[in-house]
Protein backbone atom coordinates (compact mmCIF):
# COMPACT_ATOMS: atom_id res chain seq x y z
CA UNK A 1 0.00 0.00 0.00
CA UNK A 2 2.81 2.40 1.32
CA UNK A 3 4.22 1.66 -2.17
CA UNK A 4 1.06 2.80 -4.65
CA UNK A 5 1.10 5.89 -1.91
CA UNK A 6 4.44 6.89 -3.30
CA UNK A 7 4.03 6.25 -6.70
CA UNK A 8 0.66 8.30 -7.00
CA UNK A 9 2.60 10.79 -5.48
CA UNK A 10 5.38 11.15 -7.52
CA UNK A 11 2.81 10.68 -10.34
CA UNK A 12 0.91 13.91 -9.48
CA UNK A 13 4.36 15.64 -8.76
CA UNK A 14 5.39 14.84 -12.42
CA UNK A 15 2.17 16.01 -14.09
CA UNK A 16 2.18 19.35 -12.05
CA UNK A 17 5.63 20.38 -13.55
CA UNK A 18 4.47 19.27 -16.76
CA UNK A 19 4.58 23.02 -19.30
CA UNK A 20 3.46 20.80 -22.54
CA UNK A 21 -0.06 22.24 -23.69
CA UNK A 22 -2.28 19.64 -25.54
CA UNK A 23 -2.03 16.45 -26.45
CA UNK A 24 -1.85 13.32 -24.57
CA UNK A 25 0.48 12.82 -21.35
CA UNK A 26 1.25 9.69 -19.28
CA UNK A 27 4.02 8.18 -16.58
CA UNK A 28 5.18 4.21 -17.17
CA UNK A 29 4.22 2.75 -14.09
CA UNK A 30 5.65 -0.79 -14.42
CA UNK A 31 7.57 -2.73 -17.60
CA UNK A 32 9.01 -6.09 -18.18
CA UNK A 33 11.07 -7.75 -20.33
CA UNK A 34 11.95 -5.66 -23.40
CA UNK A 35 9.88 -1.93 -23.83
CA UNK A 36 11.60 0.65 -25.89
CA UNK A 37 10.00 4.72 -25.87
CA UNK A 38 10.65 7.26 -28.35
CA UNK A 39 9.59 10.61 -27.49
CA UNK A 40 9.21 13.31 -30.57
CA UNK A 41 12.46 14.24 -32.23
CA UNK A 42 14.90 11.31 -29.87
CA UNK A 43 16.32 8.03 -30.64
CA UNK A 44 14.27 5.21 -29.50
CA UNK A 45 15.50 3.88 -25.75
CA UNK A 46 15.26 0.99 -23.58
CA UNK A 47 12.22 2.21 -21.31
CA UNK A 48 12.59 2.83 -17.89
CA UNK A 49 9.61 2.49 -14.86
CA UNK A 50 8.98 6.08 -13.66
CA UNK A 51 9.45 7.87 -16.94
CA UNK A 52 7.26 10.52 -17.88
CA UNK A 53 5.50 9.87 -21.33
CA UNK A 54 4.74 13.17 -23.37
CA UNK A 55 2.57 13.63 -25.92
CA UNK A 56 3.94 11.98 -29.09
CA UNK A 57 6.01 8.94 -27.30
CA UNK A 58 6.43 6.02 -29.35
CA UNK A 59 5.68 3.00 -27.06
CA UNK A 60 7.02 -0.27 -28.44
CA UNK A 61 6.88 -3.88 -27.14
CA UNK A 62 9.04 -6.94 -27.70
CA UNK A 63 8.07 -10.79 -27.82
CA UNK A 64 8.59 -11.15 -24.03
CA UNK A 65 7.70 -7.40 -23.17
CA UNK A 66 5.08 -5.86 -21.54
CA UNK A 67 4.09 -2.43 -19.84
CA UNK A 68 1.91 -0.24 -17.62
CA UNK A 69 1.00 3.76 -18.47
CA UNK A 70 -1.08 5.44 -15.87
CA UNK A 71 -2.22 9.24 -17.53
CA UNK A 72 -3.42 12.37 -15.47
CA UNK A 73 -7.51 11.32 -15.38
CA UNK A 74 -6.33 8.52 -13.21
CA UNK A 75 -6.85 5.57 -16.28
CA UNK A 76 -4.25 2.70 -17.22
CA UNK A 77 -3.67 1.33 -20.35
CA UNK A 78 -1.39 -2.36 -20.13
CA UNK A 79 0.81 -2.87 -23.51
CA UNK A 80 1.10 -7.13 -23.80
CA UNK A 81 3.63 -8.09 -25.97
CA UNK A 82 4.54 -7.28 -29.53
CA UNK A 83 2.51 -3.86 -29.67
CA UNK A 84 3.17 -0.19 -31.38
CA UNK A 85 1.25 2.62 -30.32
CA UNK A 86 1.92 6.32 -29.76
CA UNK A 87 0.09 8.81 -27.23
CA UNK A 88 -1.07 11.76 -29.05
CA UNK A 89 0.82 14.90 -29.76
CA UNK A 90 -1.95 16.91 -31.26
CA UNK A 91 -3.15 19.91 -29.66
CA UNK A 92 -6.06 20.28 -28.25
CA UNK A 93 -8.75 22.58 -26.68
CA UNK A 94 -10.53 19.88 -24.35
CA UNK A 95 -8.91 17.95 -22.47
CA UNK A 96 -8.80 14.25 -24.20
CA UNK A 97 -6.37 10.99 -23.71
CA UNK A 98 -5.77 9.56 -27.05
CA UNK A 99 -4.13 6.11 -27.98
CA UNK A 100 -2.78 5.46 -31.52
CA UNK A 101 -2.49 1.88 -31.94
CA UNK A 102 -0.91 0.51 -34.93
CA UNK A 103 -0.35 -3.50 -34.39
CA UNK A 104 -0.73 -6.01 -31.09
CA UNK A 105 -2.55 -5.40 -28.41
CA UNK A 106 -4.10 -3.30 -25.08
CA UNK A 107 -6.13 -3.60 -21.96
CA UNK A 108 -7.81 -0.02 -21.17
CA UNK A 109 -9.44 0.72 -17.81
CA UNK A 110 -10.66 4.04 -17.67
CA UNK A 111 -11.36 6.02 -14.86
CA UNK A 112 -14.86 8.04 -13.93
CA UNK A 113 -12.96 10.27 -12.08
CA UNK A 114 -13.75 13.18 -14.14
CA UNK A 115 -17.16 12.69 -14.97
CA UNK A 116 -19.05 13.43 -17.82
CA UNK A 117 -15.72 15.54 -18.97
CA UNK A 118 -13.40 12.48 -18.69
CA UNK A 119 -12.42 11.28 -22.69
CA UNK A 120 -10.66 8.25 -23.87
CA UNK A 121 -9.66 6.94 -27.12
CA UNK A 122 -8.33 4.41 -28.68
CA UNK A 123 -7.95 4.76 -32.65
CA UNK A 124 -7.09 1.53 -34.50
CA UNK A 125 -6.66 1.42 -38.36
CA UNK A 126 -10.24 0.63 -38.73
CA UNK A 127 -12.31 1.65 -35.88
CA UNK A 128 -12.03 4.07 -33.14
CA UNK A 129 -13.32 2.99 -29.12
CA UNK A 130 -14.42 6.14 -27.19
CA UNK A 131 -15.22 5.53 -23.41
CA UNK A 132 -16.02 7.64 -20.37
CA UNK A 133 -15.54 4.79 -17.61
CA UNK A 134 -14.93 1.27 -18.79
CA UNK A 135 -12.67 -1.96 -19.37
CA UNK A 136 -11.82 -3.25 -23.06
CA UNK A 137 -9.44 -4.79 -24.81
CA UNK A 138 -8.32 -3.65 -28.20
CA UNK A 139 -6.18 -5.80 -30.67
CA UNK A 140 -4.83 -5.08 -34.18
CA UNK A 141 -3.54 -7.52 -36.53
CA UNK A 142 -0.58 -7.24 -38.00
CA UNK A 143 -2.82 -7.09 -41.71
CA UNK A 144 -5.24 -3.88 -39.88
CA UNK A 145 -7.88 -6.07 -38.84
CA UNK A 146 -8.87 -4.74 -35.07
CA UNK A 147 -10.72 -6.89 -32.50
CA UNK A 148 -12.54 -4.24 -29.59
CA UNK A 149 -14.09 -6.99 -26.28
CA UNK A 150 -15.79 -4.85 -23.62
CA UNK A 151 -15.57 -6.23 -19.81
CA UNK A 152 -17.32 -3.74 -18.67
CA UNK A 153 -18.91 -0.49 -19.14
CA UNK A 154 -19.68 1.27 -22.67
CA UNK A 155 -17.87 1.65 -25.70
CA UNK A 156 -18.86 3.35 -28.52
CA UNK A 157 -16.94 1.93 -31.75
CA UNK A 158 -17.45 4.13 -35.05
CA UNK A 159 -15.44 3.69 -38.55
CA UNK A 160 -14.86 5.82 -41.05
CA UNK A 161 -16.11 5.95 -44.77
CA UNK A 162 -17.72 2.70 -44.13
CA UNK A 163 -20.28 4.09 -41.73
CA UNK A 164 -19.93 2.43 -38.78
CA UNK A 165 -21.43 3.28 -35.45
CA UNK A 166 -22.42 1.14 -32.12
CA UNK A 167 -22.38 0.81 -28.84
CA UNK A 168 -20.69 -2.08 -27.18
CA UNK A 169 -21.62 -3.34 -23.97
CA UNK A 170 -20.20 -6.25 -21.02
CA UNK A 171 -19.73 -9.23 -22.81
CA UNK A 172 -19.93 -8.46 -26.23
CA UNK A 173 -17.03 -7.05 -29.21
CA UNK A 174 -16.14 -6.35 -32.72
CA UNK A 175 -14.40 -7.02 -35.44
CA UNK A 176 -13.61 -5.38 -38.19
CA UNK A 177 -10.80 -6.22 -41.23
CA UNK A 178 -9.57 -3.57 -43.56
CA UNK A 179 -12.85 -4.38 -45.76
CA UNK A 180 -15.13 -3.62 -43.57
CA UNK A 181 -16.72 -5.49 -40.36
CA UNK A 182 -17.01 -9.16 -40.27
CA UNK A 183 -18.27 -9.83 -37.18
CA UNK A 184 -20.10 -8.38 -33.99
CA UNK A 185 -21.96 -9.83 -31.17
CA UNK A 186 -20.92 -11.97 -28.06
CA UNK A 187 -17.47 -12.31 -27.44
CA UNK A 188 -15.65 -15.38 -27.51
CA UNK A 189 -15.06 -16.42 -23.71
CA UNK A 190 -11.17 -17.44 -24.66
CA UNK A 191 -9.19 -16.33 -27.47
CA UNK A 192 -5.57 -17.81 -29.31
CA UNK A 193 -4.43 -14.48 -29.71
CA UNK A 194 -1.29 -16.22 -30.83
CA UNK A 195 -3.45 -18.32 -33.65
CA UNK A 196 -5.59 -15.09 -34.21
CA UNK A 197 -2.61 -12.71 -35.44
CA UNK A 198 -1.13 -15.64 -37.48
CA UNK A 199 -3.85 -15.96 -39.72
CA UNK A 200 -4.10 -11.94 -39.74
CA UNK A 201 -0.36 -11.78 -40.48
CA UNK A 202 -1.06 -14.59 -43.58
CA UNK A 203 -3.35 -12.61 -45.06
CA UNK A 204 -1.17 -9.28 -45.27
CA UNK A 205 1.63 -11.82 -46.86
CA UNK A 206 -0.71 -12.75 -49.19
CA UNK A 207 -3.13 -9.91 -50.01
CA UNK A 208 -0.85 -6.97 -49.56
CA UNK A 209 -1.79 -4.82 -52.81
CA UNK A 210 -5.66 -5.41 -51.66
CA UNK A 211 -5.20 -4.66 -48.47
CA UNK A 212 -2.88 -1.72 -48.68
CA UNK A 213 -5.06 0.08 -51.56
CA UNK A 214 -7.87 -0.14 -49.28
CA UNK A 215 -5.85 1.84 -46.87
CA UNK A 216 -5.22 4.43 -49.00
CA UNK A 217 -8.76 4.72 -49.74
CA UNK A 218 -9.75 5.63 -45.99
CA UNK A 219 -6.35 7.93 -45.89
CA UNK A 220 -7.52 9.81 -48.90
CA UNK A 221 -11.21 9.89 -47.77
CA UNK A 222 -9.74 11.52 -44.03
CA UNK A 223 -7.95 14.01 -46.69
CA UNK A 224 -10.77 15.17 -48.39
CA UNK A 225 -13.07 15.36 -44.97
CA UNK A 226 -9.62 17.53 -43.62
CA UNK A 227 -9.41 19.74 -46.30
CA UNK A 228 -13.28 20.56 -46.08
CA UNK A 229 -13.01 21.44 -42.52
CA UNK A 230 -10.11 23.84 -43.16
CA UNK A 231 -12.30 25.45 -45.90
CA UNK A 232 -15.10 25.52 -43.21
CA UNK A 233 -12.52 26.85 -40.63
CA UNK A 234 -11.62 29.81 -42.76
CA UNK A 235 -14.64 31.04 -43.47
CA UNK A 236 -15.60 31.02 -39.98
CA UNK A 237 -11.96 33.61 -39.24
CA UNK A 238 -13.00 35.77 -42.27
CA UNK A 239 -16.65 36.16 -40.34
CA UNK A 240 -14.93 36.50 -36.98
CA UNK A 241 -12.60 39.11 -38.56
CA UNK A 242 -15.58 41.30 -39.81
CA UNK A 243 -17.26 40.95 -36.90
CA UNK A 244 -14.50 42.42 -34.60
CA UNK A 245 -14.20 45.42 -37.20
CA UNK A 246 -17.87 46.25 -36.47
CA UNK A 247 -17.66 45.66 -32.69
CA UNK A 248 -15.06 48.10 -32.96
CA UNK A 249 -17.66 50.80 -34.71
CA UNK A 250 -19.93 50.32 -31.53
CA UNK A 251 -22.05 47.33 -32.59
CA UNK A 252 -23.02 45.34 -29.52
CA UNK A 253 -24.31 42.73 -31.16
CA UNK A 254 -21.60 41.70 -33.06
CA UNK A 255 -19.52 41.03 -29.84
CA UNK A 256 -22.29 37.81 -29.25
CA UNK A 257 -21.55 36.57 -33.17
CA UNK A 258 -17.90 36.74 -32.34
CA UNK A 259 -18.26 34.38 -29.35
CA UNK A 260 -20.50 32.11 -31.44
CA UNK A 261 -17.57 31.57 -33.79
CA UNK A 262 -15.24 31.17 -31.04
CA UNK A 263 -17.17 28.74 -30.32
CA UNK A 264 -17.81 26.84 -33.94
CA UNK A 265 -13.95 27.10 -33.92
CA UNK A 266 -12.77 25.53 -30.80
CA UNK A 267 -15.32 22.55 -32.00
CA UNK A 268 -14.01 22.50 -35.78
CA UNK A 269 -10.08 22.49 -34.05
CA UNK A 270 -10.45 19.15 -32.16
CA UNK A 271 -12.92 17.58 -34.94
CA UNK A 272 -9.40 18.19 -37.11
CA UNK A 273 -7.50 16.62 -34.22
CA UNK A 274 -9.74 13.63 -33.78
CA UNK A 275 -9.47 13.08 -38.00
CA UNK A 276 -5.60 13.69 -37.10
CA UNK A 277 -5.24 10.75 -34.16
CA UNK A 278 -7.86 8.50 -36.89
CA UNK A 279 -5.51 8.66 -39.63
CA UNK A 280 -1.87 8.74 -37.47
CA UNK A 281 -3.18 5.38 -36.88
CA UNK A 282 -3.36 4.51 -40.30
CA UNK A 283 0.16 6.08 -41.38
CA UNK A 284 1.59 4.05 -38.51
CA UNK A 285 0.04 0.88 -39.78
CA UNK A 286 0.91 1.26 -43.54
CA UNK A 287 4.65 1.89 -41.93
CA UNK A 288 4.42 -1.29 -40.59
CA UNK A 289 3.15 -3.03 -43.50
CA UNK A 290 6.66 -1.50 -45.36
CA UNK A 291 8.63 -3.17 -42.78
CA UNK A 292 7.24 -6.15 -43.44
CA UNK A 293 7.31 -6.17 -46.85
CA UNK A 294 11.05 -5.23 -47.09
CA UNK A 295 11.84 -8.34 -44.71
CA UNK A 296 12.45 -11.15 -47.19
CA UNK A 297 12.19 -13.60 -44.70
CA UNK A 298 7.89 -12.56 -44.47
CA UNK A 299 7.79 -13.37 -48.35
CA UNK A 300 5.00 -10.65 -48.90
CA UNK A 301 3.64 -11.31 -52.26
CA UNK A 302 3.20 -7.90 -54.25
CA UNK A 303 5.80 -6.94 -51.81
CA UNK A 304 7.61 -4.35 -54.50
CA UNK A 305 3.79 -2.58 -54.93
CA UNK A 306 3.14 -2.13 -51.14
CA UNK A 307 6.83 -0.94 -50.20
CA UNK A 308 6.04 1.86 -53.30
CA UNK A 309 2.65 2.66 -52.28
CA UNK A 310 3.73 3.06 -49.01
CA UNK A 311 5.85 5.91 -50.06
CA UNK A 312 3.53 7.78 -51.65
CA UNK A 313 1.23 7.73 -48.83
CA UNK A 314 4.02 9.23 -46.24
CA UNK A 315 4.14 12.23 -48.66
CA UNK A 316 0.14 12.05 -48.32
CA UNK A 317 1.32 12.30 -44.54
CA UNK A 318 3.59 15.21 -44.30
CA UNK A 319 0.76 17.35 -46.09
CA UNK A 320 -1.74 16.27 -43.70
CA UNK A 321 0.33 16.81 -40.45
CA UNK A 322 0.73 20.36 -41.88
CA UNK A 323 -2.91 20.84 -42.10
CA UNK A 324 -3.47 19.19 -38.67
CA UNK A 325 -0.46 21.66 -37.02
CA UNK A 326 -2.74 24.99 -38.63
CA UNK A 327 -6.06 23.75 -38.06
CA UNK A 328 -5.20 22.98 -34.28
CA UNK A 329 -3.27 26.03 -33.93
CA UNK A 330 -5.88 28.13 -32.35
CA UNK A 331 -6.19 29.30 -27.99
CA UNK A 332 -9.27 29.16 -26.33
CA UNK A 333 -8.07 31.57 -23.52
CA UNK A 334 -6.69 34.14 -25.79
CA UNK A 335 -9.98 34.53 -27.79
CA UNK A 336 -12.00 34.28 -24.45
CA UNK A 337 -9.47 37.35 -22.84
CA UNK A 338 -10.30 38.96 -26.29
CA UNK A 339 -14.16 38.88 -25.42
CA UNK A 340 -13.72 40.39 -22.41
CA UNK A 341 -11.91 43.17 -23.49
CA UNK A 342 -14.50 43.98 -26.00
CA UNK A 343 -16.95 43.50 -23.51
CA UNK A 344 -15.48 45.54 -21.00
CA UNK A 345 -14.46 48.13 -23.98
CA UNK A 346 -18.37 48.02 -25.16
CA UNK A 347 -18.84 50.63 -21.80
CA UNK A 348 -16.26 53.22 -23.46
CA UNK A 349 -15.62 53.31 -27.48
CA UNK A 350 -14.68 49.68 -28.03
CA UNK A 351 -11.07 51.49 -29.66
CA UNK A 352 -8.52 48.68 -28.05
CA UNK A 353 -4.79 49.67 -26.84
CA UNK A 354 -2.38 48.91 -29.50
CA UNK A 355 -0.86 45.22 -28.84
CA UNK A 356 -3.71 43.65 -26.63
CA UNK A 357 -5.03 40.56 -27.33
CA UNK A 358 -8.51 42.26 -28.89
CA UNK A 359 -6.33 43.87 -31.15
CA UNK A 360 -4.72 40.60 -32.50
Amino acid sequence: MRIWLVLLLVFSLGFAGSALAGGTNGRLVEISGNVWTQTPGEEEVQARAGSTMVPGTLIRTGADGKAEVIFEDGSTVIIRSNTSLKLSGIKRQRKKTSILIFFGRIWNKVSRAMGDRAAYEVNTPVLVAGVRGTVFETAVGDDGSVRIRVTDGTVAVAGDSRAYDQALKPGQEVEAGIEGIERSGAADEDVDWEKWNAQKREHLRKQGRTIVDNVKERILFRKEKLEALRVRQKEIESQRKAAISRARTGDSEAIEEIRRYNEALVRIADEIADLGDAAGSQFGMVDHFSELAMDPRFKMIDGKYVVAEVERMQRIEAMFDEMIAEGTDISMEAMEKMLQEMSDGHKGSLKFPKGSSAED
